[in-house]
């Protein structure tokens, strides 16, 4: 692919399950609440260099969380909250959230997750052959992969991260109430309404 044409796609399906993983708040070493922890100045540093990041918001939810949970409230921490990434929850192929999909507020950026893909499907048997790709780990890079569709048509220079993550949330298909909510985001990547919205983009100028 020639250059001016690649794109930069960073999918993590990683996360910080407890407040004991890490150092109190207001210690320097502190991650989950903390800007200018290192990492989440370089996740920073990395989006303003033209990447489109995504993070699973993580096993937290409510109705049925991982063991390991060990927040109270506001799972959806560090770099999974970061307000630079696209933090991504959980929806089963019906498009019901699955219980274990982490509930915002966010703890870098309240407004968290901002989307839902698909999980909990049959794919890579990398659990075992009658086991499904589960957890938000596995819809975080079905997210990821619809922007880089994106990407083969819009680079960059045509489309900003930024603009990216506001496309994604804006033609997202709603599935709870109107409008942002935090347990499901901006709701439910809707492929189609995306490329609709890339068609009117070039009629009315846009490349």
């Amino acid at each position: 692919m020639p250059e001016e044409r690649r794109a930069l796609i960073v999918s993590n399906s990683w996360g910080s399950f407890s407040p004991d993983w890490d150092f109190p708040p207001g210690h320097p070493g502190n991650y989950s609440d903390n800007p200018a922890h290192p990492f989440n100045l370089a996740v920073t540093a990395l989006e303003q260099a033209g990447a489109d990041i995504f993070f699973a918001a993580g096993n937290c939810g409510s109705e049925c969380p991982d063991s390991r949970c060990g927040f109270t409230d506001r799972p959806i921490n560090g770099a999974n909250s970061h307000p630079r990434v696209l933090s991504v929850g959980g929806v089963d192929l019906r498009g019901a959230r699955v219980g274990y999909s982490s509930q915002g507020p966010g703890q870098l950026s309240r407004r968290k997750p901002d989307v839902c893909t698909s999980t909990h499907f049959a794919g890579s048997r990398a659990f075992g052959e009658d086991k499904p790709d589960s957890g938000t780990s596995a819809a975080c890079p079905v997210a990821a992969v619809v922007v880089a569709a994106v990407r083969s048509q819009l680079t960059v220079k045509d489309l900003s991260p930024l603009q990216m993550r506001t496309l994604l949330r804006r033609t997202a298909d709603d599935l709870g109430m109107l409008g942002f909510d935090f347990v499901n985001g901006y709701c439910m990547i809707d492929t189609s309404a995306i490329v609709e919205a890339i068609r009117r983009r070039r009629k009315n100028g846009g490349r």
